[in-house]
C-alpha cells in the first residue's frame, strides 16, 4: 500500500504567498487581492508553517525569497495561470464583465487610454466601456461603476479616494520659446500670450500674485473648456500655458513642451477615485488597484489620502 499523499497546502495560503513573492510586496499582494496586509502576512505565516520552512527574508521595505520560495514560486504562477485559462476556455467564452468607466477628457486622452493594453493583460476577462465628460460631477456617478476626477475632494455620498499629488507650472512649446525669450522675470511672463482652461480655480491671477503682481493681470488670449485643447494649442505654439505637471508630463518627457518658468505653484485639486457608497465590484476593485500600481510606478502617486 502506497503511502498515503500529504494534502495541498490552503488554496487562499498559496494564492497570497504568490501574489507577495511574484510582486515583492505584502502591501500590493493585499491591493491585488482586494484583503488587508494583516489578512496576507498571516496567510503567509499559516503557509510556511504548514511547509515547515521559511518562504520570507523579511527586510525594511522590502522582501526577500528564500532559496525555497524561489523555486516554489514559478510552479505556483504557472498553476494559477493554467487553472485561469482553462476556466476562462470552459466556462468564460462571450461573458466578459462590462466595467463603465467615466472621467475626464484630458485624463482619458492623455493618461488612461495610452496604458490600457497593460490593464486588458491584467484581466482579459474584462471589457472596458469609457464615457467622457468635461466638468466633473459632484453628486452621483451615473450611468458608470466609477468615475475619475480632477476636483478637491467634495463629491456628497461618495467614495472618494485622492490619486495624485500636482502642482501647476507654465509651459510652453520650444518654438515658442525661441521667438518669445523669457527670464525668470514675471513682468515678461505676463507681456506673452497666456492660455487658460475655463472652471480651474486655479489659474493665471493666482500664480501672478504669487509672484508679486496683483493689479493688471493680463487676460488670456485663448480659453479653452478642455486642458486637451489647450496643451495642443501650447505644443502648437499660440503660447504659455498654466497647467498641472500631471497632465503635460508626456508632452514634456516628449520635449513639445518645456518648463518656461522655475516657479511651480502646488495644486489644491487632484485626480480622484469617484466610487458610489455601496459594496465594491471585483471588477472596480481590480481596476482600482492596476491604476493605483501604475501612478505609483510612475511617481505620481499621492502617499497622502
Amino acid at each position: 500500500m502506497s503511502p498515503r499523499r500529504k494534502p495541498l497546502p490552503p488554496l487562499n495560503a498559496l494564492k497570497a504567498f504568490e501574489a507577495a513573492a511574484r510582486l515583492r510586496s505584502l502591501t500590493r499582494a493585499a491591493e491585488e487581492l482586494h484583503v488587508t496586509q494583516g489578512a496576507i502576512s498571516q496567510q503567509v505565516k499559516l503557509l510556511e508553517e504548514y511547509l515547515g520552512t521559511q518562504l520570507f527574508i523579511r527586510k525594511p521595505r522590502k522582501l526577500e525569497l528564500t532559496d525555497s520560495a524561489q523555486a516554489y514560486l514559478p510552479i505556483l504562477t504557472e498553476a494559477f495561470s493554467s487553472l485561469l485559462a482553462s476556466t476562462h476556455d470552459l466556462f468564460g467564452k462571450d461573458q466578459r464583465a462590462r466595467l463603465t468607466i467615466k472621467c475626464g477628457t484630458s485624463f482619458m486622452q492623455r493618461w488612461l487610454v495610452p496604458r490600457l493594453n497593460d490593464f486588458y493583460a491584467q484581466h482579459p476577462d474584462l471589457q472596458v466601456r469609457l464615457i467622457s465628460s468635461v466638468w466633473p460631477s459632484q453628486t452621483e456617478v451615473e450611468a458608470a461603476d466609477l468615475e475619475i476626477s480632477n476636483g478637491f475632494g467634495d463629491w456628497t455620498g461618495m467614495r472618494v479616494e485622492r490619486l495624485t499629488n500636482e502642482y501647476w507650472q507654465v509651459v510652453a512649446s520650444p518654438a515658442f520659446l525661441a521667438h518669445h525669450p523669457v527670464t525668470e522675470d514675471p513682468f515678461e511672463i505676463a507681456e506673452c500670450p497666456l492660455i487658460s482652461t475655463m472652471g480651474d480655480r486655479e489659474n493665471w491671477q493666482q500664480w501672478f500674485r504669487k509672484q508679486g503682481i496683483h493689479n493688471a493681470v493680463p487676460q488670456p488670449i485663448l480659453e479653452s473648456d478642455t486642458s486637451t485643447i489647450a496643451i495642443d494649442a501650447a505644443c502648437n505654439g499660440v503660447g504659455l500655458l498654466l497647467a498641472r505637471s500631471f497632465v503635460v508630463d508626456a508632452q514634456i518627457k516628449r520635449g513639445e513642451l518645456v518648463a518656461a518658468h522655475p516657479f511651480t505653484l502646488p495644486s489644491t485639486g487632484a485626480h480622484y477615485l469617484v466610487l458610489p457608497n455601496k459594496p465594491i465590484a471585483t471588477k472596480v476593485a481590480a481596476f482600482c488597484s492596476w491604476i493605483k500600481q501604475r501612478l505609483d510606478s510612475e511617481g505620481h502617486l499621492c502617499r497622502i489620502s
